[in-house]
């Protein structure tokens, strides 16, 4: 038995090529909040007080192949809308919005360094 809990997801952090790039795309494509940028880190954070939860974008030579990553989910409150945000800056649909049976609304989107990223909206 573990003698240690865990609490909740501090940060996420995202291996990339070209840190000003992704900074744009978080930060003008996504809306993040783009908290602070130093030495080839980018700090953003999502939610608010005990739910907040930091994306650190941190600059590699080589980020792994997209295939071996994991997969973030954002959630919003139109889907639809997001999507055609972004679809109009030419950023990248991998799938466009589709009821899911266990109740979201989900399309799929990549990041300038090929990660996929879910967008959610609650069916009810």
């Amino acid at each position: 038995m573990a003698n240690f809990k865990i609490e909740k997801i501090n940060t996420i952090i995202i291996p990339v090529k070209d840190l000003n790039r992704s900074i744009d795309f978080y930060k003008n494509v996504l809306h993040l909040t783009e908290d602070f940028v130093e030495n080839g880190m980018a700090y953003f954070s999502v939610g608010q007080g005990e739910d907040e939860i930091s994306i650190m974008l941190h600059i590699i030579d080589e980020p792994e192949p997209v295939e071996k990553g994991i997969v973030f989910e954002l959630m919003t409150e139109d889907v639809v809308a997001a999507v055609e945000s972004i679809k109009n800056v030419g950023e990248e649909i991998v799938q466009e919005p589709v009821d899911r049976e266990w109740g979201v609304t989900e399309a799929v989107i990549a990041d300038p360094d090929g990660y996929r990223i879910w967008v959610v909206q609650p069916l009810s």
